[in-house]
């Protein structure tokens, strides 16, 4: 991503009265600006920018990435907005913005495909509005920050209970009315955002795909009478502080095992060393 520099990467993108602005902050600016857009331009013209499958197949490739824009005014879009704007600057903060927009792009992209899925099973759908996508970076911050104090009117809570009552009642409603696809959507939404951050903690990991590989038989070479030749010598391990280097730079989850091996050996006799 040239256009997102590593360099400014946990770098806010302008400042504001000395105040720092970030994507986050633009994002739940764009969500307001959508809903006035929606309420004048009417379904007369918001219809060709919702997804659903059918238009999909009417060669409609823009609906993707514009069906969260469809905003109809409501109360609850404002403080969805609003809930972009906190916890999502703490999720860009704490991943860094390249990190931040890929979960962003995940997220969009599950709504679209999870109700293409629906219209194959035969229960057409379409999806519109980006309080899925709000949702999702809310759980992204529940999942980084469980512990994290919610002050209510009148209480309050630990974040990852607020996470959980929403995605509760949220589930319940789903079912009440029998909203299977909503549901389904609402799934998607939290497990993709809990997977993308166990992910980017390192506690995910993608498959290994090269072990599936088969190897080639070592070819038969002739024996020969003589002294044995010398091995060759061992390839040194890691460093420590190469490792470090790079954990700081891409995560956990890009160690080998032989890194992870040499920075528990390193830990192991630290804690030796200690009194």
């Amino acid at each position: 991503m040239s256009w997102l520099p590593e360099s400014k990467d946990h770098l806010p993108l302008t400042w504001w009265k000395s105040n720092p602005i970030y994507l986050s902050a633009i994002l739940a600016l764009a969500g307001v600006a959508s809903m006035i857009l929606t309420a004048i331009l009417g379904s007369s013209v918001t219809q060709y920018l919702i997804f659903t499958f059918e238009g999909l197949q009417q060669f409609r490739l823009w609906t993707p990435a514009t069906y969260v824009l469809v905003n109809w005014p409501s109360v609850w879009l404002l403080l969805g907005c609003f809930m972009l704007w906190r916890f999502g600057e703490a999720v860009e903060r704490h991943l860094g913005r390249r990190s931040f927009v890929r979960l962003l792009i995940i997220l969009l992209l599950v709504s679209p495909l999870l109700v293409s899925l629906a219209a194959f099973l035969g229960s057409a759908r379409g999806c519109s509005g980006m309080m899925e996508l709000e949702f999702g970076v809310f759980i992204a911050f529940a999942t980084l920050y469980p512990r994290a104090q919610i002050s209510l009117i009148f209480f309050t809570l630990e974040v990852w209970i607020l996470a959980a009552v929403f995605v509760g009642v949220s589930a319940l409603s789903c079912i009440a009315t029998r909203d299977w696809i909503s549901l389904l959507m609402l799934t998607g939404q939290v497990g993709t955002a809990i997977a993308y951050i166990r992910y980017e903690q390192g506690v995910l990991k993608m498959p290994d795909l090269s072990s599936l590989k088969p190897t080639k038989a070592p070819p038969m070479t002739r024996m020969s009478v003589g002294p044995a030749p010398a091995k060759s010598p061992r390839k040194h391990s890691p460093a420590v502080d190469d490792i470090l280097e790079k954990i700081s730079r891409d995560g956990m989850h890009s160690l080998t095992e032989e890194e992870r091996r040499v920075l528990d050996k390193a830990s192991e006799d630290l804690q030796k060393k200690k009194p």
